[in-house]
């Protein structure tokens, strides 16, 4: 699927030439299974270089060569949205901001709807009315975690999407979360970390963002006691490493987001 999609015909050929007729039957039919259970769960495989690929993940030195999408995905000609990231055991203050921003930031909102902040990004788009994308490390038609089911299903009742790079049924693993993690940073115009630990799973999010020369946001640790300082650390971290602070009001940071968002990029881009 992956030579097809890229157009790789020298590949594929010379992957043909050293299969056997049964190997290649067999990859024949995997790959009319996948597209009948996508078709089944009303999705469909969005390619390279297809006018609603998101265009920011052109910008990846490794882009998918084809995204499943469930759900709305607008063409648009650069990269937009937020993306909102942090740790899947946020406490009550980081919670509630992450979902205030997620109804105030410039949309799209882009998120992994895991646990904890993803999901309030989430809700906070869903109740504000904003186009919310969530890019997950399973294959179409596997729920992580199982409990967002409901969640992944108003997503894309509200207008918008649930987007994968793996085949359709593949399980998560670790690998697979940190590899979703660089496609949040690249569709949005912006990220912002909320709360994470030293080695919470956001950090490889905040990597990609500023490896991609996105601008990058942080709030600044809350509370006071040894638990509240670990439970900011990638906080600390993101900020010496040049991430601008964020004030712990939302809507206040929001308006900060959107500005940066706002202004003509070095390419003349907005």
């Amino acid at each position: 699927m992956r030579a097809l999609a890229l157009g790789d015909d020298g590949a594929l050929r010379d992957w043909i030439a050293n299969e056997s007729a049964t190997r290649l039957a067999e990859a024949r039919r995997d790959a009319r299974a996948a597209f009948a259970r996508l078709q089944a769960l009303g999705a469909r495989v969005v390619t390279l270089g297809a006018p609603d690929y998101p265009p920011g993940l052109r910008e990846l030195a490794d882009p998918p060569a084809f995204l499943c999408v469930r759900g709305t995905l607008p063409r648009v000609p650069w990269r937009a949205g937020t993306a909102i990231v942090g740790t899947r055991t946020p406490d009550a203050a980081a919670r509630a901001v992450a979902r205030e921003l997620g109804a105030n930031a410039p949309g799209p909102i882009v998120s992994g709807l895991a646990l904890g902040i993803d999901a309030a990004a989430h809700e906070g788009a869903l109740a504000a009315g904003t186009p919310t994308f969530a890019y997950v490390g399973t294959g179409l038609g596997t729920t992580y975690p199982p409990q967002h089911a409901d969640l992944e299903a108003r997503i894309v009742e509200a207008g918008g999407a649930i987007l994968s790079e793996s085949i359709p049924g593949e399980p998560v693993t670790r690998w697979s979360l940190v590899r979703r993690d660089r496609l949040q940073a690249a569709h949005a115009a912006t990220l912002v970390l909320v709360q994470s630990e030293a080695d919470g799973g956001a950090m490889h999010a905040v990597a990609a963002a500023r490896k991609l020369g996105r601008p990058v946001f942080a709030f600044e640790p809350s509370g006071s006691d040894a638990a509240a300082a670990a439970g900011y650390a990638g906080n600390v971290r993101a900020l010496a490493d040049g991430a601008i602070a964020l004030p712990w009001n939302p809507v206040r940071a929001a308006a900060q987001v959107l500005a940066l968002a706002s202004a003509p990029s070095r390419d003349g881009e907005r």
